[in-house]
């Protein structure tokens, strides 16, 4: 079953086209993958497939035309360009923010989200102390929160060491049986191979 189609996509800054003709679909229950370099149209596409810019061509939801301003047809968790945490919080604040506006998500399953992810569950570890590598997986975390049904991430590996990544992978994995589709950009050619099940090349601002 598809949920994601992009159809023709185009948008333009002033006279610059930076995204051209951009076609693809999704499939229920996929980790899809965006691959290219910094600068690609990445970030792009998955702003217009979740209705954070206008764009020209069409975007389906499930079947559902996709209009800017409306209600998102699926329950979707994001990170996009860098983590949205606030420092002054916690990390077990923080997620219990995003808990407030999901169903459902209890206390339990946000300690063991943390733990998961090997973050601070005290609220006297404070976020704005985290390392960069802590911020993106607390970033993460705040995505993945609740197993919404679209899960999107951008450059999820940033900051990350092997040995997180692997953990990342692996849970990621789970999401997808669990039910979520995900889809992730990426420049990380490893990272992709390990976890895609579809990969989608960007190149100056269209598909390869």
């Amino acid at each position: 079953m598809e949920l994601i189609r992009l159809t023709n996509v185009r948008k333009q800054f002033g006279r610059q086209q930076v995204l051209r003709d951009v076609s693809f679909q999704i499939e229920v229950g996929t980790i899809a993958a965006l691959m290219g370099i910094n600068g690609s149209g990445k970030t792009l596409i998955l702003k217009s497939m979740l209705g954070l810019m206008k764009t020209q061509g069409e975007i389906t939801i499930k079947g559902v035309p996709l209009k800017v301003g409306r209600a998102y047809p699926v329950s979707a968790g994001i990170m996009i360009e860098s983590p949205s945490v606030l420092p002054e919080f916690s990390a077990v604040t923080n997620l219990e923010l995003i808990a407030d506006l999901l169903p459902d998500v209890t206390n339990q399953a946000i300690l063991d989200l943390l733990r998961e992810f090997d973050l601070p569950t005290t609220r006297s570890a404070k976020v704005r102390n985290f390392s960069l590598g802590m911020k993106q997986k607390l970033g993460i975390a705040q995505a993945v929160l609740g197993g919404s049904e679209l899960i999107v991430l951008d450059e999820p590996t940033n900051a990350l060491d092997a040995a997180s990544i692997e953990k990342l992978i692996t849970y990621l994995r789970q999401l997808r049986t669990d039910g979520s589709t995900l889809v992730i950009a990426s420049h990380d050619e490893a990272f992709v191979t390990a976890i895609a099940d579809q990969r989608i090349r960007v190149e100056a601002g269209t598909i390869k």
